[in-house]
C-alpha cells in the first residue's frame, strides 16, 4: 500500500509538471500569435503631383482582383483573375462621333484603337505571358477607359518567416511600355478585392484557407533596357497581403506537434522503469521511436504548404523542437534502462524523476527560448 501511495505522488507531480509544461508552451504560443498577426505591412501611394509633372499622359488605373487562388508557398507562386480600369485624356471627339456611348469590343477595338495613342502594360513578375479574356473601349466624362480582364500566374517572394502565421504579400507589378515616364504615368486609383454586388452570393475571392488583411499600391520608376537604357517607366505594384486562418494553422500544424510533444512526455509518466519494471523501457522506447519517425514524415507531407527558404521559419523551429523533445526522452529512457540493468538504482531513480518531472518543465523554457528571436 505504501508503495501505491508513493508511486500516485510521482504520477501526480508528474502531471503538475506535465500541466506547466503545457500552459508555458500555449502562452508563449499566445503571444507569438498576437505578436505576428498584429505585424504588418505598409504600401503608401506617391504623390500623384510629383509623379505626373512633366508627362503626357497621365493614366488612372483601377484594379480589382476577381479571384486569387492555388496559392503556392513552396515554388512562390499564385494565379489571379483581374480587371483593369486605365482612364486617360485624349480626343475622344471621333470617337464620340463613330460610336456614341458606346462601349466598343471586338474588331471595333482593334481598328480603333490602332489609330490612337494608348496605354499598354505587361506584368513584370508573371511567369508566363497573361490570358486575356477580352478589352473593351469607352468615354466615359470626356476621357477614354480602357478595360481588360485577364487570367495571370504570378510569381512572388513566398517570404513568411512566421509561417503558419504572419502575413504574405501578393503583389503584381503593372509595368508601362508604351512610352517612358515623360509620356505615360501610371497613377493608381484603387484595388478592390471583388465585386460589391457579388458578397453574399457564395463567391469566394481568395479560394483556400486565407484571408485578406490589406491591400495597397506603391508606384516606381524604372529603368528599362528600351530606349538605349537610359530612359525610366513607370510602375505600379499593387498588394495584397493575406494571412493564413488561425484554427487551420492549429488544426495543421500546432495540434499535431504539440501532440506529438505530450504523447512523448505521457509516455515516461505511464511507462515509469524502476528494478522490477525493466520491460517499461522497450515501451516507451518503441513509444518514441515511432514518435521519433512521425515528426519528419508530418513535415514531409506539409512540404507543399511550407515556404522553400534558406532561412529557419516558424514551423521549422516547430519540428526541429519536437525532434528535440522525441529525441531527448528517447535518449533518457535508454539511458534510465541502462542504469537499472546494470544495479546503479540510484542513478536510474534520479534520471527518472528528472525525465518525469523537471524534463517538462526545462523543455518548456527551451521552446520559449526557440520563440523569442522570431518574436523580436
Amino acid at each position: 500500500m505504501p508503495t501505491k501511495m508513493v508511486r500516485g505522488k510521482e504520477i501526480r507531480r508528474a502531471f503538475f509538471s506535465l500541466i506547466i509544461f503545457v500552459l508555458i508552451v500555449i502562452g508563449g504560443a499566445g503571444v507569438l500569435v498576437q505578436t505576428l498577426s498584429s505585424s504588418g505591412q505598409n504600401f503608401s501611394v506617391a504623390e500623384n503631383s510629383t509623379l505626373t509633372s512633366g508627362t503626357e499622359h497621365e493614366v488612372r488605373a483601377k484594379v480589382l482582383f476577381e479571384g486569387i487562388q492555388n496559392i503556392d508557398l513552396s515554388r512562390g507562386h499564385y494565379d489571379a483573375v483581374v480587371e483593369v480600369l486605365l482612364t486617360w485624356d485624349g480626343d475622344t471627339v471621333s470617337f464620340e462621333k463613330e460610336f456614341g456611348s458606346k462601349t466598343i469590343h471586338g474588331n471595333e477595338y482593334k481598328n480603333f484603337i490602332a489609330n490612337i495613342w494608348h496605354p499598354e502594360f505587361l506584368i513584370a513578375n508573371a511567369a508566363k505571358p497573361r490570358k486575356t479574356f477580352y478589352k473593351t473601349l469607352g468615354v466615359q466624362r470626356g476621357k477614354f477607359e480602357l478595360f481588360e480582364k485577364f487570367r495571370v500566374n504570378l510569381t512572388i517572394d513566398a517570404n513568411m518567416p512566421s509561417y503558419p502565421f504572419g502575413v504574405l504579400d501578393l503583389y503584381m507589378e503593372i509595368s508601362s511600355y508604351s512610352g517612358s515616364i515623360s509620356k505615360m504615368i501610371l497613377v493608381p486609383e484603387k484595388i478592390e478585392i471583388g465585386h460589391r454586388d457579388s458578397e453574399g452570393n457564395g463567391h469566394v475571392v481568395v479560394k483556400g484557407n486565407w484571408t485578406v488583411k490589406e491591400t495597397g499600391t506603391v508606384v516606381q520608376a524604372r529603368n528599362s533596357l528600351n530606349h538605349g537604357g537610359e530612359e525610366k517607366f513607370s510602375y505600379l505594384i499593387t498588394h495584397v497581403t493575406v494571412m493564413h486562418d488561425f484554427w487551420d494553422s492549429v488544426q495543421q500544424v500546432i495540434f499535431p506537434i504539440a501532440a506529438i510533444i505530450l504523447l512523448s512526455m505521457i509516455i515516461n509518466i505511464f511507462f515509469p522503469l524502476n528494478k522490477e519494471r525493466s520491460l517499461n523501457g522497450y515501451w516507451r522506447a518503441y513509444g518514441n521511436w515511432a514518435l521519433f519517425f512521425a515528426v519528419p514524415a508530418y513535415k514531409f507531407a506539409l512540404a507543399d504548404s511550407v515556404p522553400t527558404t534558406h532561412y529557419l521559419a516558424l514551423i521549422d523551429v516547430l519540428f526541429i523542437f519536437a525532434l528535440l523533445i522525441v529525441t531527448s526522452n528517447l535518449i533518457l529512457s535508454f539511458y534510465s534502462n541502462y542504469l537499472f540493468m546494470h544495479e546503479q538504482t540510484e542513478k536510474g531513480n534520479y534520471v527518472e524523476k528528472f525525465t518525469q518531472r523537471w524534463f517538462p518543465l526545462l523543455s518548456a523554457l527551451l521552446f520559449i527560448l526557440f520563440l523569442i528571436p522570431i518574436i523580436s
